[in-house]
């Protein structure tokens, strides 16, 4: 058995046990003096009672069903070491306007909202326009206070907190190196990496990510939960050490990595002393008025965030996080959390990324150009299904999970849209191409 499997099968059969939101750890001083999670506001729902009888391990998660990913969606603040993100007390209000009933058209035929929860696996919807909710459901279990999880949704988060760690002078430039933040690696190939070619995916280090591979990376990468502290650390050593092809350097090709990701995220927290569920409380989550703690899964109770996934919140507050962009990082006080011009950057598709087909921002699938194609979800013209374009889609930008996770924010139309799903792997191409349809229909409606 490894660490990771021991590790979560005493932490998660006494946490699921008790049941109780208190099994949410507050990560203590690491390796700044500062370092560590804050007190909980309001704390983390405890499983329920049929969540508990169907819970499924924590060491398959690579190898969940799309049942298992429901269930374990909304709990993984239980199944794995975990940080609390602190509330505010003032939370951001969000008004409720009258609710939306699209249809959609897609593969011939014309859908209804029950018909797209039905097809696709979705299982929560939540649709804002300027600070109105347009349109709420939860499904399968998922209610309003569910906190459930990201996945890669979380690189977008994590690539948020670089502009704030660089808006608060944390961090001098996003052209600095990685070996400037974290000298644990200077000896690797990340070492004269920039951030920008860390947010952008394009550092040059090989990473091979299949989760179906059981000899993947990330395999690998998902072991150093419940291992050790530092265990994030040595995996990327590794990975920056190994021989590669020498004509891949930074910066010239797209390489999608959660590796990558993951180094992000231990780059902010160096910068800050801050681990990632405190720092993403303090500098966002509290100021702009998110109303429930969320949470990052950690390595351990004193280690590093998981950067490339791992973080949770409630729907509600992630459409706060995407109205916190809307709005350009601008606060309730009226100071932005973010530095001038950052999401202008962000939202810019790289050279490398439109060369590889798949417009990539800081951590932001992309239109590509003014073409506006993009060959994820949310975005873009779809011939194979025959729905209309998304009207405003040459601004909008999104953030994507595995399992059909999505946050999508168009700001010629003032529009977010939060999805969680929890879609079987094969059907992904498919379903991605019915919610470019289903979310060209919202915006379209809600256009004036």
């Amino acid at each position: 058995m490894t660490s990771f499997a021991r590790y979560i099968g005493h932490f998660g059969a006494m946490c699921l046990a008790i049941g109780v939101s208190g099994c949410a750890i507050s990560p203590s001083d690491g390796q700044r003096a500062n370092v560590g999670a804050p007190a909980i506001s309001r704390g983390l729902p405890p499983a329920t009672a049929s969540d508990l009888a169907i819970m499924p391990k924590a060491e398959d998660q690579l190898r969940w069903t799309a049942g298992q990913k429901l269930v374990g969606h909304r709990n993984m603040h239980l199944l794995f070491p975990s940080g609390i993100v602190e509330a505010g007390q003032n939370p951001y209000p969000l008004t409720t306007g009258e609710a939306l009933t699209p249809e959609y058209s897609f593969d011939g035929g014309v859908h209804s909202l029950d018909d797209y929860f039905e097809r696709t696996g979705a299982v929560a919807l939540l649709v804002l326009k300027d600070d109105r909710i347009v349109l709420e459901r939860y499904t399968r279990g998922d209610t309003a206070q569910t906190v459930s999880a990201s996945r890669s949704m979380a690189k977008s988060v994590t690539s948020t907190l670089l502009g704030a760690a660089i808006a608060r002078g944390d961090i001098a430039s996003i052209d600095d190196t990685v070996a400037t933040y974290v000298p644990e690696l200077a000896d690797t190939r990340y070492g004269p990496v920039t951030l920008r070619q860390l947010v952008t995916m394009s550092s040059g280090v090989h990473y091979y990510e299949n989760p179906a591979d059981p000899n993947s990376d990330l395999t690998d990468l998902q072991g150093c939960f419940g291992s050790h502290k530092g265990c994030l650390l040595e995996f990327l050593h590794k990975i920056g050490t190994r021989p590669q092809n020498p004509e891949v350097g930074p910066g010239t090709s797209f390489h999608y990595s959660t590796a990558d990701a993951v180094l992000n995220g231990i780059v902010v927290e160096h910068a800050t002393g801050m681990s990632l569920p405190r720092f993403l409380s303090e500098a966002i989550w509290q100021r702009f008025g998110m109303e429930d703690a969320a949470y990052w899964n950690m390595e351990t109770t004193d280690g590093s965030g998981f950067g490339g996934s791992g973080f949770g919140a409630t729907l509600r507050d992630y459409g706060r996080l995407g109205l916190f962009l809307l709005h350009q990082g601008r606060l309730r006080d009226g100071t932005s959390a973010l530095p001038h011009g950052w999401l202008a950057q962000a939202t810019t598709p790289t050279g490398p990324s439109i060369a590889a087909g798949r417009p990539y921002g800081f951590a932001w699938w992309l239109p590509k150009g003014s073409v506006a194609n993009s060959p994820q979800i949310g975005i873009g013209v779809d011939e194979k299904s025959g729905s209309a374009p998304m009207t405003g889609q040459a601004t909008a930008y999104y953030g994507m999970g595995s399992a059909g996770q999505v946050l999508l924010i168009n700001p010629a139309e003032r529009v977010v849209i939060v999805k969680w799903a929890a879609w079987p792997d094969e059907d992904r191409e498919r379903n991605g191409r019915e919610d470019a349809a289903l979310f060209a229909a919202i915006v379209n409606s809600l256009h004036r």
